[in-house]
């Protein structure tokens, strides 16, 4: 009888043990601070080892004290985040598109679990924007391609972007500038603007609950034709403000 309890007490050891070690891979330590307070901060001058770097037609690597990733195919997607977890952010990013056509995506993810679960704000250089979500694979328009006079078009031309987080409400800006979003009235349905939000409304922020955490990064799109490039620099993470502005 103590051998059968023994070995009970030892798998039900084993199952606590097994349930643990599942949960410490799943848990990430989030940065957080007070509110104005810088979370993290590089010009890739150093610490690199915080990014994600890799070869191939699809690339990210330090170049000139930036951040470039490199997009040889078409319909890609590539990104690189850094290694910390971030929940409420205030985020900036210089961004330079070097090379390939002005039909481009480029920008940053946000609270990025995996390659399945994600935020990501784009522009384009031909002057527009978009936000969209990945969920368990899943990809979903949450405000459609509007076009922009605040966004600095063509290739070498600087743009800085920002996304504010704060819970499940997102905030994003274009060179200091506010932008506006089309949200669906159906919020089971996909974001549409042709001059203007189809069966949706124009509105400052986004608000979204599917993803509470995860880590920031760079990510660049090629489209119909490959050869994007995209330089990014001068990331800052702050702790967003109780306004958000």
């Amino acid at each position: 009888m103590r051998n059968i309890i023994l070995l009970l007490a030892l798998a039900a050891t084993l199952i606590v043990l097994t349930n643990l070690s599942a949960l410490m891979a799943d848990w990430h330590y989030v940065v957080t601070g007070e509110p104005g307070e810088v979370l993290y901060a590089t010009g890739f001058d150093d610490r690199l080892d915080d990014w994600e770097r890799y070869d191939g037609r699809l690339s990210a690597q330090m170049a000139d004290s930036a951040l470039r990733i490199d997009v040889g195919a078409s319909q890609s997607l590539p990104f690189s985040t850094s290694r910390f977890y971030f929940g409420d952010f205030d985020l900036t990013v210089r961004a330079r598109p070097l090379a390939g056509p002005l039909d481009n995506g480029y920008g940053v993810i946000f609270r990025a679990q995996d390659s399945r679960n994600y935020y990501v704000f784009l522009i384009s250089s031909d002057g527009y924007y978009q936000v969209r979500r990945a969920l368990d694979g899943q990809p979903k328009v949450l405000s459609d391609w509007i076009p922009s006079t605040l966004i600095v078009q063509g290739l070498d031309a600087d743009n800085e972007l920002r996304v504010v987080a704060q819970g499940e409400t997102f905030q994003f800006f274009v060179n200091g500038q506010a932008l506006e979003l089309c949200i669906p009235d159906d919020p089971d349905a996909v974001s549409t603007y042709a001059d203007q939000c189809i069966q949706g409304q124009m509105l400052p922020e986004l608000v979204d609950d599917a993803i509470d955490r995860g880590q920031i990064g760079v990510i660049a799109q090629a489209l119909d034709e490959p050869g994007v490039a995209v330089e990014f620099d001068n990331v800052r993470v702050f702790s967003p403000e109780a306004s958000g502005g």
